[in-house]
């Protein structure tokens, strides 16, 4: 008997988004209204349809709680919803809990999202309760608040002991932008080369400007109901064929780390592809968490898509590029596309796996596979989704 009963029992059926841009001039919950009710339509549902909420954000609630977007939908019935704080890391763990409700028969048609003015109201003020206790009483008090210096200790020991340097990081950023001149919805498109990468201002040591994720305003949901009802309804359904999520390895280590590199990742990736009955080769394509080009590469590693150390020159080949045999970020990513805090992953990995393919590229028409305008990855059936740190992810398979 599989040990992974809820094999591709659940789909996720309507995926939806807002405009992503560096000041929307909206509250959020209009920003999230407007993404699940897209996802709701793309689903082939009306609001009183869906009967659960799931969502997540971290330090502070900047997205719209459950019972809000209930109100604001118009939702007849919500048997559960869930609101965590473990921000990115969540990201799949998200989809995990809409999927159980779902497999449970607790709701049936559940809607994930997430809604933020990151930028133009990113709300941190003085005097705000910031959690200095637990893990971030021994780094918030001494100034290390930022991301960049919370995770850039560990990408500089991963950088010693591969004998890599910040040019190294340069070509994954330039893949990221030019896979994002693809996107309509993405916030920075314009070209990039290795030079402008050297160029770009220092943030935080190993960390250049454009090594970094874009801070952003924007929503984005995605519907999960029964493969079984998926296959009655409007959009091309993509199931879930094996999923994890925990809290174990965000923000950056392991707790069964040996070093300072060690992502949670590396120790769920093998039980993940085993659960989904693959080996890492199966992998069509892959959507990873991007905060900064050193923890993508990481990432790239530790889920198995290079060896140890061996992500930069798997760039450099062109390898993870879109005609590459593991396309990765084909968004993006939050390097480029935006930052809906991994949920934009999700939606480009159900996007690339639908029949019709990604419904937000240039093509005119069909896809044609031209890197001018198209970013269609060529006959994706299997993509890997995985969350901050590997702390959650996903396999997901096109419907048959």
């Amino acid at each position: 008997m599989s040990k992974n009963k809820i094999m591709d029992r659940t789909a996720i059926t309507g995926v939806g988004w807002t405009a992503i841009s560096k000041k929307s001039g909206r509250s959020t919950l209009s920003l999230t209204t407007e993404a699940c009710l897209k996802a709701i339509s793309d689903a082939g549902l009306e609001p009183r349809e869906v009967d659960g909420l799931v969502t997540y954000y971290w330090a502070q609630r900047d997205t719209p709680a459950p019972f809000e977007v209930a109100n604001s939908l118009g939702l007849s019935s919500c048997r559960m919803s869930f609101c965590d704080s473990s921000g990115g890391a969540w990201a799949v763990s998200a989809i995990a809990a809409a999927a159980m409700a779902v497999y449970s028969g607790m709701s049936r048609h559940v809607l994930v999202y997430r809604g933020a003015n990151s930028r133009s109201d990113p709300g941190f003020l003085p005097g705000l309760d910031t959690w200095h206790s637990g893990q971030r009483q021994w780094n918030e008090p001494f100034g290390a608040q930022h991301p960049a210096t919370i995770y850039g200790p560990h990408v500089s020991a991963y950088m010693h002991e591969y004998s890599l340097s910040n040019r190294d990081f340069a070509p994954l950023a330039v893949q990221q932008r030019a896979n994002a001149s693809l996107n309509k919805k993405a916030l920075m498109t314009a070209p990039m080369t290795i030079d402008d990468h050297q160029a770009s201002p220092w943030i935080v040591d190993p960390f250049r400007l454009l090594d970094c994720s874009v801070w952003n305003d924007g929503a984005m949901a995605v519907v999960v109901s029964a493969t079984s009802d998926a296959r009655r309804m409007a959009s091309s359904p993509v199931t879930i064929r094996a999923i994890e999520g925990g809290t174990l390895g965000a923000p950056v280590r392991s707790r069964l780390g040996l070093n300072h590199w060690n992502l949670h990742a590396g120790s769920m990736a093998s039980g993940l592809y085993d659960k989904a009955g693959i080996t890492v080769d199966d992998l069509d394509l892959a959507e990873l968490y991007d905060p900064f080009t050193g923890m993508t590469m990481m990432h790239i590693e530790q889920f198995g898509l290079a060896p140890a150390g061996g992500a930069a020159a798997r760039i450099k080949r062109g390898e993870l590029a879109l005609d590459g045999p593991i396309p990765t970020n084909t968004h993006g990513g939050h390097l480029s596309e935006g930052t809906i805090a991994g949920l934009g992953h999700v939606v480009e990995a159900v996007q690339q796996l639908r029949r019709d393919g990604v419904s937000d590229d240039h093509c005119d028409g069909e896809h044609d596979y031209n890197r001018r305008h198209c970013r269609q990855v060529r006959n994706p059936e299997l993509a890997l989704v995985g969350s901050e740190s590997g702390d959650s992810a996903m396999i997901l398979r096109k419907l048959a």
